[in-house]
């Protein structure tokens, strides 16, 4: 099949009103088309939300831009149905506030194969955080790119900033690979829940909230990347996780705007939230090769947690691998249940552990009773006495003491 190509006319650039409708007029002709590039000159295309079909690769030349629009009302989620059960799950529409619309987005893929989204260096993706005070926490907006239901997903080269919610929502995909990508401020990064087979390859992550999140996913491999957050890293629920040669460094460049702080919460945080639908226990989790510079917690796993969402399926191991963790402020948390007390392994690692005020004399993992604990070639340096500074068993009791939440009435 021979491929079509189509040229945004340049002269929609930088024109003061949106140009919603003759961009997608393009993106009709490509998917008329059944296989087409569309390739967008260098600019700035102020749109709404557009819509991008299968068999289709939207191709950014350098110096390109494409910009939301600054107005609420110019998004939609052209009614597909998202794959995220928990969004409408009346307790947490309620506590999050989530809008009816939660999936609408700035650019939309759903239902479709062949999908690829290419930047050359010095393109982008602009979500001019665009709020919306009827949306979740009373302030965020659309989605940045939304990617629902499809498969073979190619994202590479650009970078997208000021996303007005997650940058990127992708739900339920099969081979996604992304790369080179980078993300400058906004919300969650990389969003992939309900997916199997990606990778995630020498990105640049700098968000306001999670880096890479999601849960149910399955085979997710992420290397040589920079996460920098003023939240967690790697927020996820996963079958088979390696993270590979990748660099976790704190504070976040940018702040976190629901609380106005730039401190990394965790360099990784487990996430099983009430509400949706799990195809098993997570498991063979394994982080190889990395650095982490000021996480905060290295780990945050309480299973049971509901202010953590960690309460519907619990994790079965997670092994750190020829890494080394500098800064780490706080105690970290890893805690299964008596029907899958979880195994923790630190093998051939170098660990910092500094305590701040409120973690003094807390020991680097609290680790509930029955959870097991490996350890082969570890170095601790602790500012605290000898008995802080590895792992060891607390209470129940203790932990649940810490992170007790109570549901809002």
């Amino acid at each position: 099949m021979s491929l079509t190509i189509l040229r945004v006319p340049a002269e929609l650039a930088d024109r003061s009103r949106c140009v919603t409708a003759e961009f997608q007029e393009i993106l009709d002709r490509a998917r008329d088309a059944q296989g087409a590039r569309v390739v967008v000159p260098a600019g700035t295309y102020r749109v709404g939300s557009i819509r991008m079909y299968g068999d289709t690769e939207l191709y950014l030349e350098a110096g390109a831009t494409i910009r939301g629009s600054d107005e609420i009302a110019d998004y939609t989620d052209w009614d597909i149905p998202t794959t995220l059960r928990y969004a409408t799950d009346p307790e947490i529409v309620r506590i999050q506030r989530l809008p009816p619309h939660y999936t609408r987005a700035l650019l939309t893929v759903a239902d479709a194969q062949n999908v690829t989204i290419v930047g050359e260096p010095g393109s982008f993706f602009d979500g001019v955080d665009c709020t919306d005070p009827a949306g979740e926490e009373g302030f965020r907006g659309a989605m940045g790119i939304r990617i629902c239901r499809c498969r073979n997903v190619t994202l590479k080269g650009y970078t997208f900033v000021r996303s007005a919610n997650w940058s990127h929502q992708i739900d339920s995909c099969d081979n996604v690979f992304i790369e080179r990508v980078s993300i400058l401020g906004g919300h969650d990064g990389l969003n992939i829940h309900h997916c199997n087979n990606v990778t995630i390859r020498s990105c640049t992550l700098k968000t306001g909230d999670d880096c890479v999140a999601g849960f149910d996913a399955r085979n997710v491999v992420v290397e040589d990347c920079l996460l920098n957050t003023a939240c967690n890293a790697i927020r996820l629920g996963c079958i088979n996780l390696l993270v590979d040669s990748c660099r976790f460094v704190g504070p976040g460049e940018y702040e976190h705007i629901l609380e106005g702080t730039h401190h990394m919460h965790a360099a990784v945080k487990y996430y099983s939230p009430a509400g949706d639908v799990y195809r098993g226990d997570s498991c063979s989790w394994r982080l190889h090769n990395c650095s982490f510079v000021n996480p905060g917690r290295l780990i945050n796993y309480d299973f049971g947690s509901e202010k953590g969402y960690q309460t519907e399926r619990p994790l079965v191991d997670m092994h750190f691998e020829g890494c080394k963790a500098q800064g780490v402020t706080m105690s970290s948390f890893f805690n299964g249940n008596e029907a899958v007390p979880g195994l923790l392994e630190f093998n051939d690692c170098q660990i910092s552990y500094e305590p701040d005020v409120m973690n003094a004399g807390k020991p680097f993992v609290q680790m509930s009773n029955n959870s097991s604990l490996l350890e082969k070639d570890v170095v601790y340096e602790c500012a605290t006495s000898e008995l802080f500074r590895g792992a060891r068993c607390a209470e129940r009791s203790e932990v649940v003491a810490e992170v007790l939440y109570k549901k809002q009435k």
